[in-house]
Order: structure tokens, then C-alpha cells, then sequence
């Protein structure tokens, strides 16, 4: 699933308003894999591509994709950056680098938490892709 997370990466990672939210440079687009958490600064992006079960039957499987925002400001900053995502890439037809085009990526979920550990707020936005 590695193009999938280069399409997502290279979705979010050129649009100037999302890098403006973020704080983004030309050196540091603020997006990253999942295994960056704790180690970026926020606000920052962080993007994992799952596998799941679908509810369509047994052997069917769906891939998901995770993105993680976080925000050390609060949940203001996590509305404006997950609001920017959504329109860049919820009921959209996208395509990455490597040729892979996601035909409908659809928001199945979103969820908040703050993580004592790390100071930082967390939005959770997981999306279902169908690709070819």
C-alpha cells in the first residue's frame, strides 16, 4: 500500500492552504508516516494505510487509510486543519505520483483525544478508499 500513502502524502503535502495551517516549509511539508508521532512538532499531519473487514462479506477486504492530526493549541487548530483535509480528499476522485488513482475516498469516521504523555491533541479522520 506504499503508492497509497504517497498519493495521500503528495495530496496534502502540495496544497498552500493545508501548508499554510500547518505551518509547512518547502523543507518540512508537515506531513509524515504514522511512526512519526512524538517525534514531529505540531501541528503536524501523519498518515497510515490499513487494511479492514468489510461489511460487504467475509473475504472482501477495504482498505482504510488513518490520518492523525495533532495540534499542541488545541481543538481550534484541529477543526481548521481536518476541515482543509476533508475538502481536499473526502468524496474525491485523487490520484498520486506513481500513477495510483483512489476513484471515491469516503470519511467513515473521526475522533478526538489529548495525549497527556506527548502535550498534544489528536484528531483521528479514517477514510475508505476504493481504488484502482
Amino acid at each position: 500500500m506504499k503508492g497509497l500513502y504517497e498519493t495521500f502524502f503528495s495530496v496534502l503535502s502540495a496544497d498552500g492552504s493545508l501548508q499554510g495551517l500547518l505551518s509547512g516549509s518547502a523543507v518540512d511539508k508537515k506531513v509524515y508516516p504514522i511512526h512519526h508521532v512524538g517525534v514531529s512538532r505540531p501541528p503536524a499531519v501523519r498518515i497510515a494505510v490499513l487494511n479492514g473487514n468489510s461489511e460487504v462479506g467475509r473475504l472482501v477486504e477495504r482498505v482504510v487509510v488513518d490520518v492523525l492530526i495533532a495540534s499542541a493549541s488545541g481543538t481550534t487548530e484541529l477543526n481548521s486543519i481536518s476541515k482543509r483535509i476533508d475538502e481536499l480528499v473526502n468524496r474525491s476522485r485523487i490520484s498520486g505520483p506513481d500513477g495510483l488513482v483512489v476513484h471515491l475516498c469516503i470519511k467513515m469516521l473521526e475522533r478526538d483525544a489529548y495525549d497527556a504523555k506527548s502535550l498534544e491533541y489528536r484528531r483521528i479522520i479514517r477514510y475508505g478508499v476504493i481504488m484502482k
